[in-house]
């Protein structure tokens, strides 16, 4: 069997709304480089979700798909997309000053709590997804005392949002967030052939060329026709390429055999707007 990819868009729509029902009053922008599928970002769009972008690329996806409101990141805001919208509609520019917190010292991104407190600022921003909660509890402190001290309106708190932390975030009237993988990790699910099986070893017919180091995800996978036999061992699932950084990490699964169907789902975000036709073709999107 060739792999495919179901994408069900419908749960991108699902997972907006329920996030806009836990935070009413938060501007949600997704963060379009977790998936550029057209006919998710279309229905993201229709819903009335914002859009996330970092390059002049995702700036002209987002308007083609509709996105209203759009926030900008990184180092090169693409202003000639801007200026070109401005010149074909005669509308005036209403941008948002935001200072985003520099989270270490020797990181690129951001700006130090002094550099940020030298100029007036509408929003100020901090993306720390992979921190610890407490770590994340002060970063937040942090991006409130300095809305007082610089007069700014709107806090930033980027994706990365756990439970615990949209908890806190709903104590916050002025609020965006950029939600990347909440939004769209459920969204697909990838059947693809078992091609070996050693030892502990499942090897299947998607590698590196779909599940790379930013995709690794809370995967569940499954045995096509097995789902309700007993789990017999813990398999490491890993693609053709030879590497063992080729790998998708360890699951318990009922016995498998070569030419078996392994079904994994959760996995639409950070796979298919970074794969690639290394070693293998990308794997064909099939709409359910």
């Amino acid at each position: 069997m060739r792999t495919i990819l179901e994408v069900n868009p419908e749960k991108a729509k699902k997972n907006y709304e329920e996030l806009k029902k836990e935070l009413p009053n938060a501007v949600i922008a997704y963060a379009l480089k977790a998936n550029y599928d057209p006919r998710i970002l279309k229905t993201l769009s229709k819903a009335g979700c914002g859009a996330e972008v970092c390059s002049e690329y995702e700036y002209r996806l987002a308007k083609r798909k509709g996105f209203e409101k759009i926030i900008i990141n990184g180092y090169v805001k693409p202003m000639n997309c801007w200026l070109q919208n401005v010149e074909e509609t005669g509308l005036k520019i209403k941008g948002l000053k935001g200072a985003r917190i520099k989270p270490f010292n020797t990181s690129k991104l951001g700006l130090s709590e002094e550099e940020i407190l030298k100029k007036e600022w509408d929003c100020i921003a901090y993306h720390s997804s992979r921190t610890s909660i407490n770590e994340w509890k002060k970063i937040l402190e942090k991006a409130r005392k300095l809305t007082r001290k610089t007069g700014a309106e709107l806090i930033d708190a980027g994706g990365g949002l756990t439970t615990e932390r949209i908890k806190l975030l709903k104590k916050i009237d002025n609020l965006i967030i950029e939600p990347g993988r909440a939004l769209v990790e459920n969204t697909c699910t990838l059947k693809t052939r078992v091609l070996a099986v050693k030892d502990e070893n499942v090897i299947i017919d998607t590698g590196l060329n779909f599940f790379n180091k930013l995709s690794m995800s809370n995967y569940q996978v499954e045995v096509k026709g097995k789902e309700n036999k007993k789990k017999s061992r813990a398999y490491r699932v890993c693609g053709p390429v030879p590497t063992d950084l080729d790998n998708i990490g360890k699951h318990n699964l009922p016995l498998v055999k070569k030419n078996d169907t392994l079904i994994i789902k959760n996995c639409g975000a950070y796979t298919t707007s970074m794969a690639s036709n290394w070693t293998r073709k990308k794997p064909v999107p099939k709409y359910i």
